[in-house]
């Protein structure tokens, strides 16, 4: 999978937006006609798990409970053809698109 870092620095006293849906609309304008398949954002600790949505266990998660993103990216690719990842990084938020 591809992957694109976006850092955006703060300018004070304005600073971008951080909610995935503002940053879901960046994303797939900037790669129009991509759509999202999957985020995933670090600090709400959260993500858009296909396994959830069918009511299994998510698999993305280590043993000790944390996140991984590697497990997360290829189940995308695998499950969702995800070729792109827009990570935004001011806002720890990860946007996957096909």
């Amino acid at each position: 999978m591809n992957t694109v870092n976006i850092t955006i620095e703060p300018n004070a006293p304005y600073r971008a937006t951080e909610i995935v849906a503002d940053l879901r609309n960046v994303a797939e304008s900037l790669y129009f006609p991509m759509k999202l398949v999957g985020f995933w954002d670090g600090r709400a600790d959260i993500h858009l798990c296909p396994q959830e949505e069918r009511r299994e266990s998510c698999p993305h998660l280590t043993p000790e409970g944390s996140f991984d993103p590697a497990s997360y990216a290829r189940s995308l690719e695998r499950e969702r053809q995800a070729i792109l990842e827009v990570a935004f990084e001011h806002a720890n938020v990860s946007v996957y698109l096909r």
